[in-house]
């Protein structure tokens, strides 16, 4: 949004100049916008993207995430089980450390 300074603005540019705010910079230094489905005429079909090892494993290591439980279902399981035999122990000792550890992060 443009502000006016003395009568200087958007409104106040004269009846041959126009203000399109739907232009992007590109276009102001001279370049045209293309719609999003056409393809430059400089990206040929044989033209390929290879992505480095680093992204490539980094893909992997997104793929065997998604496919492994975020947790332990057998360690919840078991958890559930002793709770309600009213037999798990909560450790506050134990607890207390961990957040001390947390917070030293």
């Amino acid at each position: 949004m443009a502000n006016e300074i003395n009568g200087f603005g958007p409104r106040n540019l004269g009846q041959n100049s126009s203000v399109d705010s739907s232009r992007g910079r590109s276009e102001a230094k001279g370049e045209s916008q293309r719609p999003s489905g056409d393809v430059p005429a400089s990206i040929k079909e044989d033209d390929a993207v290879t992505l480095s090892s680093g992204a490539s494993q980094l893909r992997e290591l997104g793929q065997s995430l998604a496919e492994t439980a975020p947790f332990d279902q057998g360690k919840v399981d078991r958890i559930k089980d002793l709770i309600s035999q009213g037999e798990y122990q909560v450790d506050s000792a134990k607890i207390a450390e961990r957040l001390r550890q947390f917070e030293n992060l």
